[in-house]
This record gives structure tokens, C-alpha cells and sequence, in this order.
């Protein structure tokens, strides 16, 4: 098959590395892929990988307005089996060119939405979800029928995410947050949960990872919390492994449901992630075992959590290491690539959806 993947700007989201770890497991199937993005950071990603990028700054911008007949062009110049747009972000985009093309399609989405997926219906073949929540919430808030709806869980490479023990030495301990500074993402209270910890652990350092509409209030208030000589803001990286290699804990205080493939990645490369107990990250984290789970917006039961771990180092390697051993099982990127490709096949044979 050669499939065509679509998306944004890719940057530091679970839409992105899931595109580029499926791309991985396609081309190693034998499969050709090429994605069609609006630029972004971890484009030396897909490059390292060998997955063909071919940049439209115009995607995401509407004033574009003959982006459809750009990106129309540019896949007519090899003959496409498959379009998959990798993000609810470029839905629009994918409907309009999958109309131009004639090609049927699917679409990806990571987390809950609260609004209209734009489709085609004539060309659209299913929508692909990471977890089961998200799967009732396309049903709740779109026109999507639940039978169109099939829920994939996310993989991780092992093979590229080597095992990385948190805390190797006797250093300070380093928690970061990944992801894009955007509403619900949970930056106000890993931001507030550092405020804690620092006051028992001066020593500790917060990296907070990836850029978005709200870096400048983040940034306000880690002044106005007095904390930002412990707090570093760090532009989305074009190595996302170099940056989890370097940490002790992922601190993912998520404000809504979905399942970030950040959480993956770092069970993978075996540290312990501390997150909100919500959606799709509540059944991928066995509380106290591989990973910890706390209420949303509690920054002190957060900033507990971190402290418990730094003090007891041994526990976070322990946890780390049965995470690392979860995501083997049972959230690998093999996995995820199979039931993908199911999933193509049967949208070649499937007749056009209703939606």
C-alpha cells in the first residue's frame, strides 16, 4: 500500500509521535509512506525514520486558498493507496483533499472533542481513536456513527526507546511536563505542584517542554511563584528520546481525557510518570505498580507524589522498569501497526461511510 499521512504543524503532541511510529512499523512492513505536514520541530524525526516529508507552510492557515489544489498535486505525482490525516486539526483539510483526489480516508483522533469533525462522508472510511472514551465522545458530540468508530491504542517504538533509569545518580531530581501549552494540557498546576516540591526540594528542576498560545501566562506566572530559577521552558525538541533519556519523572496533570503518546514513550523508555487519572491514561497506568495516577488540578497530591518518589529512588526505578515492561506487552508500536493495517485493508473493500 502507499499511504499518505496529513497533518499540521509537528510539534510535540501525541498526534505526531504516533504519526511517526506508525510510519516506522509501515515501511518496515514494506509499505510506502509519505506525509504531507505544515512544518514543525520534529520533522528530523520523520527524516531519521526515512518517511518522505513534504512541507505546506499554508496547512492550518485558511487565507490558503488554493492549499487543496497544492496538496492535490503533490500526491497525483505517485499514485496513493490511502489518505490518513493524523489529527482532528487537519480533518477539513483531509476532506477537501480527499474530494480532490478520490481517495478514501481515515481520520485519527487522540483526545476527546467537543465540537464537529468535519468529514466527507462519501470518502471517509472510519475514524481511528485512542481510547474508548474518545470514542464515546466523537459518538456524543459528532454525527459519527459507532460502528465507524474503531479504537486503536497507541504503541511505542521499544526498539528506538532504549531503557533510561531515572535518578542514575545522586543529581538533582529533573520533572518535566511534555506537550503543547494549550488549555486543558494541565501546565497550571504541574507549574503549582513544582511551587510545592521546591519548597521541600530546592534542588529539584522542572522542564517544561513544547510551545503553544500559552507560553507567555506560563511563563508570567512562574515568575509570579517565584520559582523560575528551577523552571526551564524548552521549544519542542527535534529529538523527543533525548529529552525523556534525561529526565527522572514525566508529570502529566491532564485536565481531559485522552491518552498522550508522551505517557507511552516514557513508560518505554522507563520512567515513572505520574498523570491525572482520566480516560484512556487510567487504564494504561496500574496505580503504584507501573506508574502513579492523581485527581486532576490537585497540584499538593501531584507535588506528594513526586516528592514520594525522589525520596524512595528505588521504588521509581522499580516503577519505571514494570512500565517499560507494560508497554512491551502490551501498548508496542508492532501492535498498534497491525490493527492499523486492518484497518486500511478494510477501508479499501468498505463502501462509503454515512455519517
Amino acid at each position: 500500500m502507499d499511504i499518505v499521512l496529513l497533518g499540521r504543524k509537528l510539534d510535540v503532541r501525541g498526534s505526531t509521535l504516533y504519526a511517526v511510529n506508525l510510519g516506522i512499523q509501515l515501511l518496515a512492513r514494506g509499505h510506502s509512506v509519505r506525509m504531507l505536514c505544515g512544518g514543525g520541530q520534529l520533522l528530523p524525526e520523520f527524516e531519521r525514520a526515512g518517511i518522505p516529508v513534504v512541507v505546506f507552510p499554508g496547512l492550518g492557515d485558511s487565507s490558503d486558498l488554493f492549499l487543496t489544489r497544492k496538496l492535490a498535486r503533490k500526491v497525483r505525482e505517485k499514485p496513493a493507496s490511502l489518505l490518513h490525516v493524523i489529527a482532528p486539526s487537519a480533518a477539513a483539510n483531509g476532506a477537501s483533499l480527499a474530494r480532490a483526489v478520490g481517495l478514501p480516508y481515515l481520520v485519527s483522533v487522540q483526545a476527546p472533542v467537543d465540537g464537529a469533525l468535519p468529514t466527507n462522508a462519501r470518502y471517509l472510511r472510519g475514524v481511528i481513536v485512542s481510547s474508548e472514551t474518545v470514542r464515546e465522545s466523537l459518538v456524543n458530540h459528532t454525527r459519527l456513527k459507532k460502528d465507524l468508530i474503531r479504537v486503536i491504542l497507541p504503541g511505542a517504538d521499544v526498539k528506538r526507546l532504549k531503557e533510561s533509569p531515572p535518578f542514575p545518580g545522586e543529581g538533582a531530581p529533573v520533572i518535566a511536563i511534555l506537550g503543547p501549552m494549550e488549555p486543558g494540557r494541565g501546565h497550571d498546576t504541574f507549574l503549582d505542584a513544582a511551587k510545592l516540591v521546591l519548597a521541600q526540594r530546592a534542588d529539584a528542576q522542572f522542564l517544561v517542554v513544547g510551545e503553544g498560545p500559552e507560553e507567555d501566562a506560563l511563563r508570567k506566572k512562574t515568575k509570579d511563584l517565584g520559582i523560575q530559577k528551577n523552571v526551564i521552558f524548552s521549544p519542542d525538541p527535534e529529538n523527543t528520546y533525548g529529552v525523556l533519556a534525561g529526565i527522572d519523572i514525566l508529570l502529566m496533570p491532564f485536565q481531559q481525557d485522552g491518552l498522550g503518546n508522551a505517557v507511552i514513550e516514557a513508560m518505554a523508555c522507563g520512567k515513572p510518570v505520574i498523570a491525572s487519572g482520566l480516560g484512556g491514561v487510567y487504564y494504561v497506568i496500574r496505580e503504584e505498580e507501573t506508574g502513579l495516577l492523581r485527581p486532576k488540578n490537585d497540584a499538593a497530591a501531584f507535588a506528594d507524589a513526586v516528592l514520594a518518589l525522589i525520596r524512595d529512588r528505588e521504588k521509581a526505578r522499580r516503577i519505571g522498569h514494570a512500565a517499560r515492561l507494560h508497554v512491551e506487552q502490551n501498548f508496542n508500536a508492532e501492535r498498534m501497526a497491525a490493527e492499523t493495517l486492518d484497518a486500511y485493508r478494510e477501508a479499501l473493500e468498505a463502501p462509503a461511510a454515512n455519517a
